[in-house]
Parts: structure tokens; C-alpha cells; sequence
């Protein structure tokens, strides 16, 4: 297999037209090559093997964007379990995302890993799992790992369960721009970053129950628990680089109070100190929906639908699952019930 593209954006194209979600000034190519069997061997009932490149660069000649080389593929063994595992090394290359609007700054090398294995999906019990795992030069690090249960007790019925965790450990997120004429070497503003440590758990429960051809009943819930730390407040020291003033080190101080952090990035020197809000964040979401669907006549449909959403933002920059699981299901919620009903006409 063999698949190939180069497309370009240029620098004045507007975004919003004609729905364009995409950014503009860059030139994208990939090549992909592979190979794909179909014939049962001794070990896999079929298997495919990808290699994937891509470069992206802006019209002034800078890398921008992913840079990346990929190693991905598919296996189904014969008892009909699957696996999928992919590797992508990613070089050095520039970044005109991370200032929000500001100068290019320099995204460190990073690799990345992919991987999940399943059992054979027509039994009445299917297990899947698999994982991911990030790492760059930068310090940053992303590791995950999602689990999912599906039981079909009858041909009618089917109840899956699916917790999914992930630990993000990032070296310069960002916080807010600060206007500085007297920061020249980022042209006249600060961009303040800080490392921030974040994990989010999550878990969904989905049932499908079919009573008749005509009548049925989806049901799903999913709580979701986000909480992010950030410390080592700090500013980009130059265009072009991923170097940082760390706040707090050689004239510059930085102290917090009442939820409120306040740099002054000098000392006696002359620029002025800036203050900015607390980031830390501990999101707390419950949202659970029940359909009922009847087909009371053919093509004339009636829905009865009731929806839940609750959410709390309690203890920021703390995770503690028991405590915030049981926040979560104290929290006040909305409570939605909707009709929904069609019928069609013999014309």
C-alpha cells in the first residue's frame, strides 16, 4: 500500500471561511508505505505493518507542527483476539501555538507509544485494553490506561463499563500574557507558563435493552474527575527558544494570597510587578442519560428522555478520590426530561 499528499494554507487565509476550522501559513506532506495480509498463517488470521512520515512547514520556511515519523500495526490471531500497537518519534521543530497568538517558540523532541488488545468481540463477554505513554526531551510526560468490559447476556441486552485514568506531567503550560514593553526579547509582553501535574479519571457505564423491534432503552452515565496543580511559575526568556525565567530565582519574587499569585519579575529594576489568578482546578462532572424509544406506529417515533448533569469544583490542585467522588455525588444537578414525538403522514 502506498499513499501520498502535499497540500498548503496560506498566510492570509481566514479561518472562519466557509467553515475552515483548520489554521493557515503551512505546507503539509506525508508518505505512508505498508503492507496488509489477508491469509491465516500458523499465528494471525490476518495483519498489516505501516510506516507513516510527515513534515509541515510555514510559508517563511520553519517547521511548524508535527514532524513525525510512524510505526503502526494491526494483528488479528486466529481465536480472533486483536492487538494494535504504534511508535511515533517526533524531532525538534518550532511551535506557533504555545505563546497563544505570540512568538515561535522552539517544541522539544518527543516520543510516543500506542498500544491495546482485545478478545474475540462475537463472544457474550469482550475485554479491551490498552495504554499510551509520552515522553519528551522537554521533561514533559503523559502516561494513560483505559479498560473496557462489554456482557451481552441475551442477543437483546448489553452492558459495557469503561474507567479510563491518565497522569499528565507537563513542563510549560500556559497562564495568561502580560503586556512589558521593557520585555524585549519576547516583544514587549511576558508569556507566563507554569509545570503543571494533572490527572483525570474518568468511568462510563452504557446499557442497551431491546424489549421489541419497536421498542427500547439506551441508558448512560459517566463521572469524570479533572485535577490540575500548577507550580514553577515562570516567563519564556526569547523568541525562538524553550528557555524560562523561573519566578522566584536571582531578583524576581513571587508570593500568593487569597487565591491570587503576584510577580514582581526584577526587583528594584524597573518593571512593574503583575498579578494573576490561581490556576489549580479540581472539575468534578456527573452526566447520566436515559432514552426510551417507541416506535408506536411505522416511521412515527416517541421519545421519552431524562438527563442528569452535576458538577463541583471543590479542593483545587488536590486529588483525593474518595473524597471528590463522594463531592461529586452531593453536588447539585440539573434534572432534564424532554418528549420528543414524530408521525408521518400517508400522503
Amino acid at each position: 500500500m502506498f499513499n501520498a499528499a502535499l497540500g498548503a494554507v496560506s498566510p492570509g487565509f481566514d479561518s472562519r471561511d466557509m467553515g475552515y476550522q483548520g489554521r493557515g501559513d503551512i505546507i503539509n506532506s506525508h508518505i505512508m508505505v505498508g503492507y496488509r495480509s489477508l491469509h491465516p498463517g500458523k499465528l494471525f488470521r490476518s495483519w498489516s505493518l505501516y510506516v507513516f512520515t510527515q513534515r509541515n512547514y510555514d510559508f517563511g520556511g520553519n517547521k511548524i507542527g508535527e514532524q513525525r515519523l510512524i510505526l503502526f500495526s494491526n494483528y488479528q490471531f486466529l481465536n480472533y483476539w486483536s492487538a494494535y500497537f504504534q511508535m511515533s518519534v517526533n524531532p525538534e521543530r518550532w511551535s506557533s501555538t504555545l505563546t497563544r497568538g505570540g512568538p515561535l517558540t522552539l517544541s522539544p523532541a518527543y516520543t510516543w507509544f500506542d498500544f491495546s488488545l482485545s478478545s474475540d468481540d462475537r463472544k457474550p463477554v469482550v475485554f479491551y485494553f490498552g495504554g499510551f505513554y509520552h515522553t519528551g526531551k522537554s521533561g514533559d510526560q503523559v502516561k494513560a490506561g483505559y479498560i473496557s468490559l462489554l456482557w451481552r447476556p441475551k442477543s437483546n441486552i448489553s452492558l459495557s463499563f469503561s474507567p479510563e485514568y491518565s497522569s499528565d506531567n507537563t513542563v510549560a503550560q500556559w497562564i495568561t500574557r502580560i503586556e512589558d514593553e521593557l520585555m524585549t526579547e519576547t516583544y514587549g509582553s511576558r508569556y507566563i507558563f507554569a509545570h503543571i501535574d494533572q490527572e483525570t479519571l474518568s468511568f462510563s457505564l452504557r446499557l442497551n435493552w431491546i424489549f421489541t423491534p419497536k421498542l427500547s432503552l439506551q441508558a448512560y452515565i459517566q463521572p469524570f474527575i479533572a485535577v490540575g496543580d500548577y507550580d514553577r511559575f515562570k516567563e519564556l526568556a526569547r523568541a525562538k527558544t524553550f528557555d524560562f525565567n523561573e519566578f522566584g530565582e536571582g531578583d524576581s519574587t513571587i508570593s500568593y494570597e487569597d487565591g491570587t499569585y503576584t510577580v514582581d519579575p526584577d526587583g528594584q529594576n524597573p518593571a512593574e510587578a503583575f498579578s494573576f489568578g490561581n490556576p489549580d482546578f479540581n472539575y468534578k462532572s456527573l452526566r447520566g442519560t436515559i432514552v426510551l424509544r417507541w416506535e408506536y406506529r411505522p416511521g412515527s417515533l416517541l421519545y421519552l428522555v431524562w438527563t442528569q448533569n452535576r458538577a463541583d469544583f471543590a479542593n483545587p490542585g488536590d486529588f483525593n478520590f474518595s473524597r471528590d467522588f463522594r463531592d461529586l455525588l452531593t453536588a447539585p444537578g440539573d434534572n432534564i426530561f424532554m418528549i420528543k414525538f414524530t408521525y408521518r403522514f400517508k400522503l
